[in-house]
């Protein structure tokens, strides 16, 4: 019994991990980003494109939501990031989820 309880309770805390199933606002992201992520990334849309730290046009074009959502709720231990989950509610990271996603068109290089 003690066994069971205990593989509910772990069952529910990784529930709180995926990402919640709510309408997510991108507008409402944006304005997160400005005020929690642009000291770091480029959150512009046609920004500086680069890697480290990505830019979020990048993460648009190149990971899927449920990766940028894993990526900014857990981020690598080897990162500068900071733990997010303790500044963001879930809500608000699907909000900045749903604004990087947004940005993914592929950025146009002017003709040389």
């Amino acid at each position: 019994m003690r066994h069971a309880l205990l593989s509910l309770s772990f069952m529910a805390a990784i529930s709180l991990l995926a990402a919640p199933a709510v309408a997510a606002d991108a507008a409402a992201g944006h304005r997160i980003a400005q005020e929690n992520c642009a000291r770091c990334h480029t959150i512009e849309k046609g920004g500086a494109f680069k890697l480290r730290p990505p830019s979020f046009q990048s993460m648009a074009i190149y990971r899927t939501g449920e990766d940028i959502w894993q990526r900014i709720l857990s981020p690598n231990p080897h990162s500068n990031m900071p733990d997010t989950q303790w500044v963001l509610t879930p809500g608000q990271i699907q909000d900045v989820v749903a604004y990087i996603t947004s940005l993914d068109v592929p950025v146009t290089v002017p003709a040389q």
